[in-house]
């Protein structure tokens, strides 16, 4: 189970703040003694985070954010990592993986994210919006 921790996750932007809240929520549902509904959470990830990259990217592009390339890149790092997991063969081997790339990576990786790359593109958002209100 991994909280969505207000002094930590709110990057004080609604959009962002709602969709990893949302992210969470899904996240948690899992049964993580069950690879049919670790399977079935990641797919329900998988689809979730194809939207919410989307509209950070879409952000980006509107502010003319300058590290887009390098979150760009780690949101189609993510997103391959979730493939193959989806894909993995149901063997022994394979569970052992999923189970530990959903109750170990992925939730580490939520973290570094959000507070490295989405609080930055946040704080530029915000000033870039400042400068446009400016106007």
């Amino acid at each position: 189970m991994k909280e969505f921790e207000e002094h930590k996750h709110r990057l004080k932007n609604e959009t962002m703040d709602t969709m990893h809240r949302e992210f969470l929520d899904i996240y948690n549902g899992a049964d993580i003694e069950s690879t049919e509904s670790l399977k079935r959470h990641l797919q329900r990830l998988y689809s979730h985070t194809v939207n919410h990259f989307a509209e950070e990217e879409q952000m980006m592009e509107e502010i003319d954010y300058p590290n887009k390339r390098e979150h760009t890149n780690e949101h189609k790092k993510v997103l391959s990592e979730m493939e193959y997991f989806l894909k993995m063969e149901p063997t022994l081997f394979g569970r052992n993986m999923l189970r530990g790339y959903y109750s170990q990576i992925l939730p580490d990786w939520f973290d570094r994210h959000l507070l490295s790359m989405d609080s930055d593109l946040v704080s530029y958002l915000t000033k870039a919006k400042g400068v446009l209100n400016a106007d």
